[in-house]
């Protein structure tokens, strides 16, 4: 029945891939973060799904929006981002370390040098 459908409505009937940046706009839009800093988040979330990192989407749009706001000067705080996202802390630490060794290729130049990446705090 489902192939059948598929065929008559020229379309897959399977369930879309749940990406980082789906929520990411949500997420920085409940923190009060610029339209800079939005952008830069999202094309980090873009950069980080070509690498290996295995944490779920949500866990990625936080840990990507810690360190974007760290290289702002409108930090947030990881509780703050904790709620705003229903990512636990210890789990948002947790992505972010696994992102901190690729931050040069995640953040844009646009938003942050390479020197301002030495600011980020260490995992």
């Amino acid at each position: 029945i489902v192939k059948q459908l598929e065929v008559e409505m020229g379309q897959s009937m399977e369930m879309g891939t749940i990406h980082a940046g789906d929520f990411l706009r949500r997420f920085c839009s409940t923190l009060g973060m610029n339209n800079q800093a939005v952008k830069a988040a999202q094309e980090a979330v873009q950069r980080s799904e070509e690498l290996d990192i295995r944490r779920s989407p949500i866990s990625i749009a936080a840990a990507v929006i810690y360190m974007i706001t760290q290289l702002s000067d409108d930090k947030k705080p990881l509780k703050d981002i904790s709620l705003a996202t229903g990512v636990a802390e210890g789990t948002i630490r947790n992505s972010y370390k696994d992102l901190y060794p690729y931050a040069s290729r995640l953040i844009p130049n646009t938003y942050a040098k390479e020197e301002d990446l030495k600011n980020l705090c260490t995992p």
